[in-house]
C-alpha cells in the first residue's frame, strides 16, 4: 500500500483515503457555507494530529457525510438528532447559515458514463468552485458541464437539480 503526501492534506494518505477526504471536502462545500479553502483548512485542523491514515483505519467506520457534518457542527453538537429529539435533550436548532445571494451552480458529468476512471456520477457546486476543483486535481477524469441554474442558495439549487434530474422532491438532511 503506497502512502502519498499530497498538497491538500497535512497528513499522508493512500489513494483510497485521499478520495475519502475528497468526498468529505465535496460534501462540505456542497452542504455548508464553506469554500474549498475553508473546507480544506477544516479537514486539516480536524485530522491534523494524524501523521497518516489509510483504508481500514477507524475513520472508515463512518461515511464521509458523517465526518463533514461532525467537522462543520462540532463533535458535541449531536447534529444527527432531529426535531422533537433536539427539544427533548435541550439542543439548539441546527441550521447552516446560508447567505441568500444569487449564485450560479453547475452540474458536471463524466464524458463517458461507463468508464472506471470516474469517481463521481456527477459534481454539482457553485461555479466558482469548479476551477479550484480542477486546479486541485479533485475532478478526477474528464467531465463536461451538463446544466446550470442560478439560485439564492445551495438548498434552492438542489431543489432545481432534483427537478431537472427527475429525482423527486429534495429533502434536506441534517
Amino acid at each position: 500500500m503506497e502512502i502519498l503526501k499530497n498538497q491538500l492534506w497535512v497528513f499522508k494518505t493512500d489513494y483510497s483515503s485521499f478520495l475519502f477526504c475528497r468526498f468529505i471536502l465535496l460534501d462540505l462545500i456542497s452542504r455548508f457555507p464553506l469554500n474549498q479553502h475553508e473546507a480544506i483548512k477544516l479537514i486539516n485542523s480536524f485530522w491534523g494530529h494524524l501523521k497518516e491514515f489509510y483504508e481500514g483505519d477507524l475513520i472508515y467506520h463512518e461515511v464521509p457525510e458523517f465526518w463533514s457534518s461532525t467537522m462543520y457542527w462540532g463533535n458535541n453538537s449531536a447534529w444527527w438528532k432531529k426535531g422533537n429529539e433536539r427539544i427533548k435533550y435541550n439542543l439548539p436548532e441546527l441550521k447552516p447559515l446560508r447567505l441568500d445571494k444569487e449564485t450560479k451552480y453547475e452540474l458536471w458529468e463524466p464524458q463517458i458514463n461507463y468508464s472506471t476512471d470516474y469517481i463521481d456520477d456527477y459534481v454539482f457546486v457553485d461555479n466558482e468552485e469548479i476551477k479550484e476543483l480542477i486546479d486541485n486535481r479533485l475532478m478526477i477524469g474528464q467531465y463536461h458541464k451538463k446544466w446550470e441554474v442560478t439560485a439564492q442558495n445551495y438548498r434552492e439549487a438542489l431543489q432545481a437539480l432534483y427537478n431537472f434530474k427527475g429525482w423527486g422532491e429534495y429533502l434536506e438532511q441534517g
